[in-house]
């Protein structure tokens, strides 16, 4: 039996962790003529070239080419799904590709070559790491497979998530996640043309994969604080005769690897009942060599320690070629403003801060659900918004 106060949070959490953008049909319920004239024109008080649009599908990620271009996953709404190229002012498919579920994360190694991950569904059945080269595309390592027979957040480490806590029932007793394993590959960045990391949102893990289908977990990340200096708790649970507590989940979002030895990590951070999760989500950093490491505030960790603090609904991180690490901020009132009505848009960030966890500046402020950014060869840096959740689409700018 569970006990909790507030099942439609914890519900569109979940739907969040395990695909950030699979619920537009609710999202869609949410109209631009709804949204606060303050908010809806927002787009305009920022200096953009004009967009690319997307309107026929999902987009979570972008990636730079080493010409110039910007690549783009794109999910369409009929089940299709594609690489395509912003390059000259125009919009070309270049990859057909044949998944079972959407396009994750995208990172570019050339014009038509990437890697890129596919999103997970109930008890980790689903969630690849795929290799597109030349117009081919293979997957190269079964990244739920690892999760159905590791669930590293469950069993390693702290062991801090109990799995019967990923249970949820809909209000007519379906389940919609069961007890056990749960995975999402979102967003990735690649060491090389071999090996890669991996943010995997539902298992509170940072993975590392190669070509060779080797996978690894680098990391695990555990729940956010309370006042007290303890995990934030969720709610509680029950196992037959015993008691189980659940917590707040990191949910990882993104990573980039930096010069300087090491990978910057940052996190959505899910929702506790009745508080919204507004400045809970962290960037963390780590050493590029580590493997295996828990990145904990609790038992303190000599490897991982959070950089950046108090931020809320990280959805991407990436070095800039000034050095500096740019911090993407879904909503200023956090990721559930795009899924529940009673919560008004805030307005998303782009800031840049040192590898030293210093502010430096806000690079873009009132965004549209900001999702990706990316830096072109000619340092421009592009940015992906989603505007689908007030009735538009996936757009894709320069800033």
């Amino acid at each position: 039996m569970r006990t909790k106060t507030n099942s439609t949070n914890h519900l569109v959490s979940r739907l969040l962790i395990l695909s950030f953008l699979a619920v537009f049909t609710a999202a869609c319920e949410k109209e631009s003529s709804e949204i606060p004239l303050e908010v809806a024109d927002l787009k305009g008080k920022n200096a953009y070239a004009v967009p690319y649009e997307f309107p026929g599908g999902l987009v979570y990620d972008i990636s730079a080419t080493p010409d110039g271009s910007i690549m783009v996953g794109v999910n369409e709404f009929s089940g299709d799904r594609s690489i395509q190229l912003i390059k000259n002012g125009e919009i070309t498919k270049i990859i057909d590709l044949n998944t079972n579920t959407d396009i994750n994360g995208i990172e570019s190694l050339g014009a038509g070559n990437a890697f890129f991950t596919t999103a997970g569904v109930d008890l980790a059945q689903e969630g690849e790491l795929y290799r597109a080269s030349n117009g081919k595309v293979r997957m190269v390592a079964d990244l739920a497979k690892f999760e159905r027979d590791n669930d590293p957040d469950a069993f390693e480490g702290p062991q801090w998530k109990n799995q019967q806590c990923e249970e949820e029932f809909t209000e007519n007793g379906q389940v919609v996640f069961s007890a056990g394993p749960q995975n999402n590959p979102y967003k990735l960045t690649a060491f090389d043309g071999e090996t890669v990391l991996v943010a995997d949102a539902a298992g509170n893990t940072v993975l590392q994969a190669t070509t060779e289908g080797d996978v690894d977990w680098k990391a695990i990340l555990t729940p956010p604080l309370n006042d007290e200096g303890e995990w934030m708790e969720f709610f509680q649970t029950t196992d037959g005769d015993s008691n189980i507590t659940c917590y707040v989940q990191p949910v990882p979002t993104s990573v980039a690897i930096a010069d300087d030895g090491f990978i910057y990590v940052g996190e959505l951070s899910g929702a506790t009942p009745g508080v919204l999760p507004v400045g809970i989500s962290r960037v963390w950093k780590m050493p590029t060599d580590g493997i295996n490491m828990v990145c904990s505030e609790v038992e303190g960790s000599p490897e991982c320690n959070v950089l950046i603090s108090g931020l809320t609904s990280v959805i991407d991180v990436v070095m800039g070629p000034d050095g500096l690490l740019y911090i993407v901020e879904f909503d200023a009132n956090s990721f559930l403003s795009a899924f529940v009505e009673e919560i008004p848009m805030g307005g998303g960030t782009i800031s840049a801060y040192d590898t030293e966890g210093n502010f430096v500046k806000t690079v873009a402020e009132n965004l549209v659900y900001p999702s990706a950014v990316t830096f072109d060869k000619k340092g421009n840096l592009w940015v992906l918004e989603n505007k689908l959740f007030i009735g538009g689409s996936s757009t894709v700018s320069m800033l």
